[in-house]
C-alpha cells in the first residue's frame, strides 16, 4: 500500500500550480495537496499552519529567489522538491538538502521518481526512529527518573525529563517551560528536543510546540485549534495533530 503524503505547492504562477496539481492527481495519487502559496507571506503562513511531507518550491517568486527568502541553514521539517524554468539554480538548490530539482514544464515520469524518493526517505527515517525509540525506552526502564543535560546563559543544568511541561520554538532557540522551576532558553531548535524526548507522553502538536501530555489540561473543541496546559498557557495545535492527540490520550 502506498504512503499518503501531504504537500504544499509554492509558485507565483497560478497556471503552474494548477498544472502541477493535475500531474499529481494523474501520476502521484498518493500525494494530497493541502495548501498553495504564491509569495513570501503566503508561504510563511502555510509553513506555520501546516506540517507537510513535501513542499514543491518554485525558485523564482516575483522579483526574488527562494534563496533570498529562506536561508540554507534554516531547518525544515519537510522534504523539498525544487521546480524551476532555469537549470542554473540546481547546484545551489541541493545545498538545501532538496530531494530533487525538476525543470518546467514538469516531466510526469521525473515527478513520479521525485515523489518515490520522498517516500523512501520517510520510510527509512521512520524505521530508524522506531529503532531509536525502542532503544531509548529500554534505557528509560533501567532508570528511575531519566534526565537531560541542558545549558543556557546561567550555566549547565541537569533536568528531570518528567519536569518538562512543554517546549516552544523560538527560531534556532527553544524555550523550555518546567514544572515549578524557572523557564530556560536553550540554543537548540525544536527538532532537537523532538528527537531527544522520545517518550510516549511527549507529543509535537504544532510546528512550534512540543508538549508533555501529563501537563495537558484542556483540548479545545474550537475550530481554531488550541490546547491549555496545567499552568494556564494556551498553545496552538495543528488540525492533523489534533486528531493524533485525541488518539494518544
Amino acid at each position: 500500500m502506498s504512503t499518503s503524503l501531504k504537500c504544499i505547492i509554492i509558485d507565483d504562477e497560478k497556471m503552474a500550480r494548477n498544472s502541477l496539481k493535475v500531474l499529481l492527481q494523474n501520476y502521484c495519487p498518493e500525494v494530497e495537496v493541502i495548501g498553495e502559496g504564491w509569495d513570501k507571506t503566503s508561504m510563511k503562513k502555510l509553513f506555520k499552519e501546516f506540517n507537510p511531507d513535501i513542499v514543491f518550491l518554485d525558485i523564482q517568486l516575483g522579483n526574488s529567489t527562494i534563496f533570498d527568502i529562506i536561508p540554507s541553514h534554516e531547518l525544515m521539517d519537510f522534504k523539498i522538491i525544487f521546480i524551476s524554468a532555469h537549470d542554473e539554480y540546481a547546484l545551489k538548490g541541493y545545498k538545501y538538502d532538496a530531494i530533487d530539482y525538476l525543470l518546467k514544464p514538469v516531466d510526469p515520469i521525473k515527478l513520479k521518481e521525485a515523489v518515490s524518493k520522498v517516500t523512501q526517505y520517510i520510510n527509512k527515517e521512520a524505521a530508524s526512529r522506531s529503532s531509536v525509540e525502542e532503544n531509548l525506552k529500554n534505557l528509560y526502564n533501567l532508570r528511575e527518573s531519566p534526565q537531560i543535560t541542558l545549558s543556557d546563559a546561567r550555566g549547565l543544568h541537569v533536568i528531570k525529563i518528567e519536569d518538562i511541561m512543554y517546549c516552544i520554538a523560538e527560531g534556532n532557540y527553544t524555550s523550555i517551560i518546567l514544572n515549578n522551576q524557572p523557564q530556560m532558553v536553550v540554543s537548540k531548535n525544536l527538532k532537537f528536543f523532538e528527537e531527544k524526548l522520545i517518550q510516549p507522553n511527549f507529543f509535537r502538536i504544532h510546528k512550534s510546540n512540543l508538549i508533555n501530555i501529563h501537563y495537558l489540561k484542556l483540548l479545545s473543541n474550537d475550530d481554531g485549534g488550541h490546547i491549555v496546559m496545567s499552568d494556564g498557557k494556551t498553545l496552538s495545535i495543528s488540525r492533523d495533530k489534533k486528531r493524533e492527540l485525541l488518539k494518544r490520550i
